[in-house]
């Protein structure tokens, strides 16, 4: 998400950098639904010495396979049903036999009901940089429009 929304990270580190410093707590979890946010802060508790053991809470998701978020609620049933294609694509991005990643992303990207897309990625599970092969733990990434909503998910892979 940093490349579509220029300086979010930023203010997220800077936010929980000072809550750390005011709460000083052993653990944080955050949760792998937002997993690039998650990342990010345990990037810069690791810069930063600070002594958090930040732990990836599990992606929650509806019965329906969607995950869990606030806004959801905005959906239509008509918009909710579309959105489920973004866990199709994720999902087929894992289950894909294409050893190539362009491949599978490309397959993924036809299985897509949004209005828009901003990214459907594979990315290296720590660094977040873009994979070109799977010789890595990675995740799968999807950011995109159903209607006035932007969702995001992810995948391990």
């Amino acid at each position: 998400c940093g490349a579509t929304r220029p300086g979010h990270f930023e203010g997220v580190t800077t936010v929980v950098a000072r809550l750390f410093g005011l709460v000083q707590p052993h653990v944080a979890v955050f949760g792998e639904k937002d997993y690039q946010q998650l990342a990010v802060i345990r990037r810069m508790t690791a810069d930063l010495a600070l002594p958090v053991d930040v732990v990836g809470g599990p992606l929650v998701r509806d019965s329906d396979g969607l995950a869990l978020s606030s806004r959801n609620a905005y959906l239509s049933t008509e918009e909710r049903r579309r959105a489920l294609s973004l866990r199709r694509a994720l999902d087929h991005i894992a289950a894909s036999s294409s050893s190539s990643v362009e491949q599978r992303v490309a397959e993924a990207q036809e299985l897509l009901e949004v209005d828009e897309l901003d990214y459907l990625e594979v990315l290296d599970a720590e660094s977040l940089e873009p994979l070109e092969a799977f010789n890595r733990p990675a995740r799968a990434f999807v950011a995109a429009r159903v209607g006035r909503t932007r969702l995001i998910d992810n995948r391990a892979l």
